[in-house]
């Protein structure tokens, strides 16, 4: 997806919400959110997905997923004091991987903040490795409920 194209994203273009209070802390010097909080951000509710939606337990779960890419783009900035509305999505699940994008929002605005995501791969936990048979069918299945159908560019 160009960048053009993810500055243009809205929060209805999100099918899991959650709002974030920014904390002192997550401001850099320069007043705004600082870039790693913004992973943070991404980490934390693709796994409170995982976790409430698709059957992960993190300590537990024999199937791990494993980060193999991550990025961001930004396109605008946020900071303490206010809050954020962090929208996620899949765009793409293959075999044994699945493409997430997080949308960040200040709070009451449709104004894209910053678009970021990451790519996990499921792996059997003991071998850090997938299995030949790809991802269970529940993670599967939950992973379906947000997955982002967009309309066909004729």
């Amino acid at each position: 997806m160009s960048y053009a194209e993810l500055k243009k994203r809205k929060l209805s273009d999100y099918k899991y919400l959650r709002d974030y209070r920014l904390r002192w802390l997550d401001n850099d010097m320069y007043q705004h959110m600082n870039n790693n909080v913004y992973g943070m951000l991404f980490d934390s509710i693709v796994n409170e997905y995982l976790i409430e939606h698709c059957g992960r337990n993190p300590q537990a779960s024999e199937e791990i997923g494993l980060l193999v890419n991550s990025y961001c783009n930004f396109f605008g900035s946020v900071a303490y004091p206010g809050t954020v509305d962090c929208g996620m999505r899949v765009n793409k699940i293959g075999k044994t991987s699945v493409e997430y994008e997080v949308g960040v929002f200040e709070k009451g605005k449709d104004d894209v903040r910053a678009v970021g995501g990451f790519t996990h791969v499921f792996c059997d936990r003991k071998k850090n490795r997938p299995k030949p048979e790809g991802m269970s069918s529940e993670i599967r299945a939950g992973l379906e409920n947000v997955l982002a159908r967009e309309a066909a560019k004729l």
